[in-house]
């Protein structure tokens, strides 16, 4: 019988080992994506909007992926607002106006930045609505989440923006978590 050694494939020249009751010692990657970006590379981010007199059609909410060499995958973005509202989930071309802000680092051990502009305290300016991405509607008092599972990915230079389509004068708020990954990245 011969014998043959199982290599990692990754080219990092490590072979596969073996347990003592000649089980093959394996791993399986179950997490969430946005897990591994903040544990091992630093990169997942939350973006806060917060609102406090949102108006019917406002823009409350604008999300551009600055990198040059990453792209960024929206896992779900939660809705908040004081009063029954629909949102609506745009992709955006223009030149957004408005206060920047900074996405927050979800690990917290990390010194890395979004690499991102943001706008999200009051109505951003500036923008061509393009195709709508989402709809979502919310309760007055309530929340809830529209879940992309990282399937909504804003390549470099892509943006979106959030609209409080219709709802009463009040605050509205917006939860979008994303994280990086290189553009050749698997």
């Amino acid at each position: 019988m011969g014998f043959f050694k199982i290599s990692d494939g990754g080219g990092r020249g490590r072979l596969a080992t073996v347990s003592s009751f000649l089980r093959l010692n394996v791993s399986a990657k179950t997490n969430p994506r946005t897990f591994y970006a903040s544990r091992d590379e630093g990169l997942t981010f939350d973006a806060v909007s917060d609102v406090a007199s949102a108006a019917a059609a406002d823009v409350i909410f604008y999300l551009k992926n600055t990198s040059t060499d990453k792209n960024a995958f929206v896992k779900h973005i939660e809705f908040h607002s004081d009063n029954d509202a629909v949102y609506k989930v745009y992709e955006v071309t223009g030149t957004a106006a408005g206060t920047a802000l900074l996405p927050s680092n979800l690990n917290l051990g990390s010194k890395n930045a979004a690499e991102a502009l943001f706008f999200g305290d009051a109505a951003v300016t500036g923008l061509t609505l393009g195709k709508v991405l989402g709809t979502h509607r919310s309760q007055a008092g309530g929340d809830g989440e529209m879940e992309y599972n990282d399937a909504l990915i804003l390549s470099p230079n892509t943006s979106i923006a959030i609209v409080y389509e219709t709802g009463t004068t009040g605050r509205a708020e917006i939860d979008c978590f994303f994280h990086y990954e290189g553009i050749n990245e698997k």
